[in-house]
């Protein structure tokens, strides 16, 4: 027998601690007589048997198995405690106190990391000495059958000058511990059942809006290559046939670009048997245009211990801008390898084309005006001077498009590129050019002006048949004036003065579902062999850098007319940058390709 008349609070204590509710009477009488006898049952366990005295000869007997190693969530939702800059305790919340077996009292002047080993000596490892001037946070597992549970204590922990406040918060296991437990292992009441529900939802939370912010397509994929799962991302890329991605297991393959089917399969055959994530890079072509989107697959094949193929988890994003960017810098360096041959060939032609032209010149000179010989010589002359120009304009359109940007009459910029407009039309074909009016001086970069009307002009050119036309106009458009008239989407105006190139074809139009398409990357109507579906991507690019508008008006069967608006330099502005009337009309003979002389020596 021992007597706990003072001990009662804290075997009281003890016993909440180990998960054991009394009635209201067995406290009272506990706390007035109480004699109680220990037994143990193993190393941990033992058996406390009381005796309740209710009357002279009135005993009531309460036997508790007690095994600290299944230590109980504590049944307060919160509680708080100071330390010093020791880590002993200054003050500690009645519940903590409570729930440690100890009076609030005796909590006070104690190292509170040795009081948390006391009570549960596997915290040891997760407690220093000096962890509570860490603002890293704490979670101390508790116990159930000797086991970690799902549930346990968490230590919030705020340093501030020479002392440390704590929070003491159960709750369930972090993540990675959780997810090792079993059902069972889980505590079967309200608190914790309410603390999961509430992480539960706010991870689904978290999922959802990843999933919905997430720049791409997650997937389940079946053996089959049908889809079980398709986040809803799919339906921007394929509006109309989604659905049937979960049934039939070749249509995505249809959708795939016909020479990276065999990549793709090649790819999936290279990787069977592996649960590794590997890559994949491919094209689709997206309905009902066939605009080309290039996709990163990124898949983990779910394979079984013997090695059955379950399915695929992945994920699909969208790179096209990505390729774009490699297309240009490989592209780029192909034009900087094309600029230094084709340098190197018309240094070559120029020295012939100069040896042509000085001699003529001479002889020309030698001749008299009715000699019959003299007019054909004039023309040999003339025409070694055009070659050279014709030339240096070609070398123009090979170098990489300058930021720099000076001013330009458009009048004269687009006269230059009619040259080479009449040679890229073919022969059966008609070319009109309205190209009137006064100066329209404007501050643009002339490599990428002469680029994008070129560019244009080959699509006219494809589009119109033997004995087509194909027209450019140029004329000024006030502020506020009407510009692309019946272009699509709307008709705008002006925001400025400015000046409209129109390039129309009598081609057969551009159908209805492609136009709101055309101007995207990748996008062409041509075979894959002789379009990039990048020269109206780069057209518009580069008039949106103008601050210009570019913009189409199409009629099947009857032609189409593409607008470029750029605005004009105002003329405060082309005054103040310091050109003065010569060196403005200097600027303009150099956008006409007027070449000095040549020598006759090369």
């Amino acid at each position: 027998m021992q007597n706990l008349r003072q001990s009662s609070r804290k075997f009281h204590n003890m016993l909440i601690t180990c998960g054991i509710k009394m009635t209201l009477p067995i406290l009272k009488c506990l706390q007035s007589q109480s004699a109680a006898n220990i037994t143990y049952l193993n190393e941990q366990a033992f058996r406390v048997t009381v005796f309740l005295a209710l009357g002279k000869e009135v005993f009531l007997q309460y036997e508790v198995d007690i095994d600290p190693s299944s230590l109980k969530a504590p049944i307060f939702e919160a509680s708080d405690l100071i330390l010093d800059n020791e880590g002993l305790v200054l003050r500690c919340g009645q519940d903590l106190a409570d729930w440690l077996g100890l009076s609030t009292k005796e909590m006070q002047g104690q190292a509170f990391h040795l009081v948390l080993r006391n009570y549960q000596p596997d915290w040891e490892p997760l407690l220093s000495k000096g962890f509570h001037k860490s603002e890293e946070p704490i979670h101390l597992p508790l116990y159930e059958n000797g086991l970690v549970s799902g549930t346990g204590i968490n230590l919030r922990i705020t340093p501030f000058d020479e002392i440390s406040f704590i929070s003491v918060v159960p709750g369930l296991s972090p993540h990675d511990e959780l997810k090792k437990s079993f059902f069972g292992d889980i505590p079967l009441n309200t608190q914790v059942f309410g603390r999961m529900f509430l992480r539960l939802q706010a991870a689904e939370g978290r999922l959802a809006d990843y999933m919905s912010n997430f720049p791409g397509i997650f997937f389940t994929q079946r053996p089959d290559l049908s889809f079980n799962y398709l986040s809803k991302g799919i339906k921007n890329l394929f509006p109309n046939d989604w659905e049937g991605f979960y049934k039939n297991s070749g249509l995505f393959l249809s959708f795939m670009f016909e020479q990276d089917r065999e990549y793709f399969h090649q790819q999936l055959s290279d990787h069977q048997g592996h649960s590794e994530t590997f890559t994949l890079n491919y094209r689709v072509k997206l309905p009902p245009g066939g605009q080309l989107v290039y996709l990163m697959d990124v898949r983990t094949p779910k394979i079984t211990t013997n090695g059955k193929l379950l399915g695929y988890d992945g994920v699909f994003l969208d790179v096209t801008r990505q390729a774009i960017a490699e297309h240009r810098l490989s592209h780029a360096v192909w034009r900087e390898g094309l600029s230094t041959l084709t340098n190197g060939l018309v240094h070559d032609f120029s020295n012939v084309m100069g040896g042509i032209y000085s001699l003529s010149e001479l002889y020309h000179g030698m001749m008299e005006s009715d000699d019959p010989m003299a007019k054909g010589m004039d023309q040999i002359k003339r025409s070694a001077m055009d070659a050279q120009k014709l030339v240096r304009r070609i070398i123009d359109l090979h170098r990489e498009t300058s930021t720099y940007r000076s001013l330009h009459d458009l009048r004269f910029l687009l006269k230059d590129q009619v040259d080479l407009i009449k040679i890229i039309i073919s022969r059966g074909a008609r070319l009109e050019v309205e190209n009137k009016g006064g100066p329209l001086p404007a501050f643009v970069e002339e490599n990428g002006f002469r680029q994008t009307v070129l560019n244009l002009c080959i699509n006219a050119r494809d589009a119109i048949k033997r004995g087509g036309k194909v027209k450019v106009r140029l004329r000024r458009v006030r502020k506020g004036e009407p510009i692309m008239e019946g272009a699509f989407p709307t008709i705008q105006r002006a925001p400025r003065p400015g000046a409209e190139i129109t390039i129309t074809d009598d081609g057969a139009g551009i159908p209805e579902n492609h136009k709101e398409k055309i101007f995207d990357p990748f996008f062409t109507t041509k075979d894959s062999e002789s379009g990039s579906g990048f020269g109206l991507y780069n057209a518009k690019l580069y008039v949106e850098d103008h601050k210009g508008r570019l913009g189409f008006k199409s009629i099947p069967g009857k032609g189409t007319s593409f607008y470029i608006y750029l605005p004009l330099a105002e003329e405060d502005t082309a005054s103040d940058s310091g050109l003065s009337k010569q060196r403005r009309k200097s600027s303009r003979r150099s956008t006409r390709g007027l070449l000095p002389r040549p020598s006759a020596k090369s």
